[in-house]
């Protein structure tokens, strides 16, 4: 069958395995131009399927010689129905990482979930293995409540007035208006519940409790923090309000771990990236669409890769960390240049038309986006028939 982008409201209800394949292979290649670095051993990312989760994993695996277990909740193809990018970038992480000479796992389910916390113990233990960095980088839309088994969902909304803004239709690639709501206090307390740092500080502490945790152990959380211009719908919103929480979380996981291990908590704050949410946010694709012109015209844009190797390499276990007054890792340092950030205003508001689409950074942000799900790769043949049943018979390890 051919596999040809189905989107939806901006929304991709499809991937391409042989997409996704490419996309990993790019990824695994870049990462094996970087310079190799001490750093942790045996590394547990719940979350390390896409995204800076994913760049994580490739950057400890391919220059720290890391073994990692992953926890993502992903789906499997069916049928027509492909499966989900995350699952089958599972899958060709293990066929890339097979050649390192390391030990990756895969657990696919409900990182929120106990049986999900035990199970991962439970292989730890097994394997006489103790974890030298935890690195919680979950992005989840809902997570049943540990008490009433209750669903509980977040939301992207603002706080006190609704936001209006503009968003690029991916599909159709034109302007649209864009109206986030207000939230009522419950879907702000659902949304720290869903999103914030109970559920980190959760599995630190079992996995202490369970002795699966080396001395000095590392626990690793990604926040954003981002332009001015975007605050009321970000940072000031529902998702900023469970970030709050989350770097709250950060700062007793670092006390805990103090004491129990002589390890650290840490919070690092991102740059901007492509997720499959930055077209709901209302001025969010103009806004990274010139962040990535004015970025790389000032020689300071960093793909997703090179970032999170600098992380690790030069902040975490490197000497270069880099700290703001509230102890988080400022990784998003280039970005947040006020020279950079005014260009970035500037250019933003120039465009917030359909101009934008003239922009080089503005096909970097579409072509990302395409990306993600296994679209646009170069060197793959979107005509040629995919034998998904073939494909459908890899499994996560």
């Amino acid at each position: 069958m051919q596999i040809k982008p189905s989107i939806r409201s901006n929304i991709f209800t499809n991937s391409h395995p042989l997409g996704c394949q490419a996309y990993i292979h790019s990824l695994f290649k870049e990462a094996s131009f970087f310079s190799p670095f001490e750093g942790p051993k045996n590394v547990l990312i719940i979350g390390g399927s896409s995204g800076y989760g994913l760049s994580s994993r490739i950057t400890l695996a391919v220059n720290a010689k890391a073994n990692t277990w992953n926890v993502s909740f992903e789906s499997r193809p069916k049928g027509e129905r492909t499966g989900s990018a995350g699952w089958w970038n599972n899958i060709f992480f293990q066929q890339e990482a097979d050649r390192l000479g390391t030990y990756h796992k895969d657990f696919v389910g409900d990182a929120f979930s106990q049986s999900m916390k035990q199970e991962v113990i439970e292989n730890l233990k097994e394997k006489n293995v103790k974890i030298d960095l935890i690195i919680y980088s979950l992005a989840a839309g809902a997570r049943s409540h540990p008490q009433t088994g209750e669903l509980v969902r977040s939301t992207l909304k603002a706080i006190g007035e609704p936001v209006e803004g503009k968003t690029i239709d991916i599909a159709e690639r034109s302007i649209k208006e864009l109206v986030v709501g207000a939230a009522s206090e419950q879907e702000i307390q659902d949304t720290i519940f869903v999103m914030g740092g109970e559920d980190w500080e959760d599995w630190v502490k079992q996995l202490s409790q369970a002795e699966v945790l080396n001395e000095g152990v590392k626990a690793i959380s990604y926040t954003y923090i981002g332009s001015k211009n975007n605050a009321k719908i970000y940072r000031e919103g529902t998702i900023g309000r469970a970030k709050d929480d989350l770097e709250k979380h950060g700062k007793s996981i670092d006390d805990y771990l103090k004491k129990s291990h002589h390890g650290e908590g840490l919070i690092s704050v991102s740059k901007a990236v492509v997720t499959k949410a930055s077209v709901f946010i209302p001025r969010i694709p103009f806004y990274v669409s010139t962040m990535f012109e004015v970025m790389k015209k000032h020689g300071v844009h960093e793909t997703i890769t090179q970032h999170k190797h600098r992380l690790f390499a030069d902040m975490v276990y490197g000497s270069k960390r880099l700290v703001d007054d509230q102890g988080r890792i400022r990784i998003d340092h280039y970005e947040m240049q006020p020279d950079i950030q005014k260009e970035i205003q500037t250019l933003s508001d120039a465009y917030e038309n359909e101009k934008i689409f003239q922009l080089e950074g503005t096909q970097q942000f579409i072509d990302e986006f395409y990306q993600i799900n296994g679209f646009y790769l170069p060197g793959v043949d979107y005509e040629q028939d995919v034998d998904l049943e073939h494909l459908a018979t890899l499994e996560p390890r």
